[in-house]
């Protein structure tokens, strides 16, 4: 006795697409089912008690370093047994998966479950639609539409808030705020095309949070670490051409040179010292009203969102009791952010976490603060 005239059924039937994802990889647009879903239509079909799943390999292909994070890839052999009455159907599928973690141990289990998840897709695909066979049809006649999807289009805006382009895909959304942010050559330029455009980029997180790399990283992410990287060379260029503040402290923490035109005008009162220009009994901590009020109107460094807070850098300076880091140290975080990473602790862990150097970007936004 073989599969029943209802499994049948079941089986040969259209994939909805209400279950299909899709991600980016290598500049293509990959659709795929998730394996908790296959798991739960092989429930549905085959019945609790009659499927198993074996894992006949399992092993590590590939470990390395990337700065503080361990990488691992692992390959998977599974084994798929179906039982139908008296009948044993049994089909194999070989897969593969990568994990990244500040722990080998969390590396390596990431990539494990992702790579015998890969494999058991792959032998359950064998059996039909409902389990992702129709999406190896580049026409997909295998899945069923359930509703007319709506293609949602992504505007570009330039500096002065005039339309550039409408793009269909988020991909090519990305490509053309990248090249746009890469040919712009000054900072008032590249903050003004940000701010027209910045809210597009966090709804594209919003939306698309498959949308990544092959490394994990989103595409979103990546526009804003470039967009702090040109601020970055354009704050560098800025203080080589006109000599303003150089928020440079030396190793011992204790002397900081100053060379902002206001000079003592903008330290914590308190503070006294023969020369305006080094303190020798702590870390100027300068007050600026104005530049914080700039720096919030920048987006989160995380995903985009505005608007924003000026978080203060705790690593920046030497602790002092009640006093915060100056505000040449503070950066635009969301609320959400914000939140999150005071809830977390360490600075020193959490922003490497993130792909992001606070220091640099708050130096460059203080060179570049109106």
């Amino acid at each position: 006795m073989s599969f029943s005239d209802a499994q049948i059924k079941k089986l040969s039937a259209k994939l909805s697409d209400k279950h299909v994802r899709t991600r980016i990889q290598d500049g293509k647009t990959l659709s795929y089912i998730e394996g908790w879903h296959v798991i739960a239509e092989a429930n549905r079909i085959f019945g609790y008690d009659c499927w198993n799943r074996e894992t006949v390999e399992l092993r590590s292909v590939w470990e390395g370093r990337h700065e503080t994070k361990v990488s691992c890839c692992y390959m998977a052999h599974v084994c798929i047994t179906v039982t139908s009455g008296e009948t044993c159907t049994i089909r194999e599928g070989t897969g593969f998966g990568s994990g990244t973690g500040s722990r080998p141990a969390d590396a390596h289990e990431l990539a494990m479950k992702a790579a015998e998840t890969d494999a058991m897709k792959r032998a359950l695909a064998t059996f039909g639609n409902q389990f992702g066979l129709a999406l190896y049809d580049k026409k997909q006649v295998g899945v069923r539409h359930t509703k007319a999807r709506k293609s949602q289009e992504w505007p570009v805006f330039d500096q002065d808030g005039v339309l550039l382009s409408m793009e269909n895909t988020p991909v090519q959304f990305c490509s053309d705020i990248r090249r746009t942010m890469e040919n712009i050559n000054d900072y008032p330029a590249l903050m003004a095309f940000w701010n027209e455009n910045q809210k597009s980029v966090a709804e594209l997180r919003r939306i698309h949070p498959k949308l990544e790399t092959d490394d994990g990283r989103h595409y979103g992410e990546l526009l804003i670490n470039l967009y702090t990287r040109r601020l970055s060379v354009f704050a560098a260029e800025h203080k080589a051409g006109n000599g303003t503040l150089k928020p440079n402290q030396e190793s011992h923490g204790s002397v900081i040179e100053v060379n902002h035109p206001e000079g003592a005008s903008l330290l914590e009162k308190g503070s006294t010292t023969d020369d305006p220009n080094t303190l020798s009994k702590g870390p100027p901590r300068l007050r600026d009203k104005s530049h914080l009020k700039f720096v919030a109107s920048q987006a989160c460094l995380v995903c985009g969102r505005t608007p924003s807070q000026a978080h203060h850098l705790k690593h920046a300076q030497v602790r002092a009791l009640g006093r915060k880091p100056g505000d040449q140290w503070t950066v635009p975080l969301c609320a959400i952010h914000h939140r999150k990473l005071h809830d977390h602790g360490n600075e020193a862990i959490w922003w490497p976490s993130n792909n992001i150097d606070p220091l640099k970007v708050a130096e460059g936004l203080w060179q570049l603060k109106p």
